[in-house]
């Protein structure tokens, strides 16, 4: 799903960021969501990395993810992610310039092409510290892997980084000298990624981009929110109720770090299948993803689901088109319902009365990833402040 920014509401210290999608989400070609998946479980292997080196201490879901991912990802086909993205446009230095970024649940630092990158950085807008009279060399270099086995390098800056009216100051900036060939204009038309999820998952050790609002007294409350259905819109220091109905559920944060909650219960017809499970709110996954055992066990819980390991893929599923199946997931106490248009995939090109389920397994973690085949069904809440991630209906719009 690839999102560009529109007209912007500004309300007190709130501001609603329209939104204009791209794509769906299961219904991507197979080459496009291997590759985003084995990205993505890259990331939060990056990321606990980065946990560690941060607190000291190993991060509760580490020990539940392999290891080899970045090795094993290398075999992988590069592909358009380009319908995986909820993108938007921010302004960085003195005077501002814009750039399109990618807003990632699922990461916490904000990293641009530099004007000295030449490697995979053709089409896409460069910022120059050299430009701008708020910025601040760090002197600290920094280099990222990524799941296609290449890297992004560079050097850190800090600027003044505005979104819609907000800006923080001092906001480190990682300037790239090269990038991936997963983020070359063809795979990752954003110029680079911005980060929402919590310090200590920072590669920079510093404050990601909302976090920085919130210390320097910028929105009203500590608070952003996602609605990813028709109308799909970013609300920064508050809510926007127009989007939603009904109240909040509520769910707190287990570890920070990531958006880390414990789902209550995974359903299927009202039936319980697991309990309790780990699960990471990402907004930059397009699937949910789950350790192989409890996967199976959802597959087996819906009629007419069949293992796709020799037609498709090690870890995917399929269920007939015309399942009503009824999956939900629990949180706070209340069960939210996965629309079956957004649980299955369009039908397959070898059996067009099968289509691919919104659930995939890994052999790599033992934790879920709740990516846009839920989130998109919901109204997402992200409160730093009380930690805690919310969950609301979403309200029908006219058209």
């Amino acid at each position: 799903m690839l999102l560009l920014a529109s007209p912007v509401e500004r309300t007190l210290s709130t501001t609603h960021i329209s939104l204009a999608k791209r794509g769906g989400s299961v219904n991507m070609s197979l080459e496009a969501l291997r590759a985003h998946v084995s990205n993505r479980l890259a990331n939060y292997r990056r990321g606990f990395a980065a946990y560690q080196q941060n607190t000291g201490r190993q991060h509760p879901l580490a020990m539940r993810l392999s290891m080899d991912l970045g090795r094993r990802s290398d075999t992988l086909p590069l592909e358009d992610q380009s319908d995986f993205l909820w993108t938007g446009a921010i302004s960085i230095g003195t005077p501002p310039t814009k750039y399109t970024v990618d807003f990632d649940t699922g990461s916490s630092d904000l990293f641009l092409p530099g004007p000295l990158c030449v490697r995979n950085c053709d089409q896409k807008a460069k910022y120059d510290p050299s430009k701008s009279t708020s910025s601040n060399d760090l002197h600290q270099p920094f280099t990222v892997s990524y799941g296609d086995g290449s890297t992004a390098t560079g050097e850190q800056f800090s600027d003044n980084v505005e979104v819609a009216g907000f800006t923080a100051t001092d906001v480190v900036v990682g300037v790239s000298t090269t990038y991936s060939a997963g983020l070359r204009q063809s795979e990752f038309p954003a110029d680079g990624i911005l980060g929402m999820a919590f310090p200590s998952i920072s590669f920079y050790k510093a404050d990601p981009f909302f976090t920085k609002l919130i210390e320097e007294n910028q929105v009203r409350d500590p608070v952003f929110a996602f609605r990813l259905a028709d109308k799909p819109e970013l609300a920064l220091g508050g809510v926007n109720s127009d989007l939603f109905s009904g109240e909040i559920t509520y769910t707190a944060v287990t570890e920070e770090g990531y958006w880390q909650v414990d789902v209550d219960v995974i359903s299927v017809n009202g039936k319980s299948v697991l309990e309790k499970t780990p699960a990471i709110i990402d907004t930059g996954t397009t699937l949910i993803i789950g350790d192989k055992k409890s996967v199976a066990a959802i597959y087996s819980a819906i009629p007419g689901s069949e293992d796709a390991s020799d037609t498709i893929e090690k870890g995917y599923y399929t269920i007939p088109c015309d399942s009503d199946a009824v999956v939900a997931l629990t949180f706070g106490g209340r069960a939210f319902n996965i629309s079956s248009d957004q649980f299955r995939g369009d039908p397959l090109d070898s059996d067009k009365s099968r289509c691919m389920g919104g659930v995939v397994a890994t052999d790599d973690t033992e934790f879920w990833i709740i990516g846009d085949t839920f989130l998109r069904g919901v109204y997402t809440v992200f409160d730093m402040g009380s930690k805690r991630v919310g969950f609301a209906d979403l309200k029908q719009l006219d058209e």
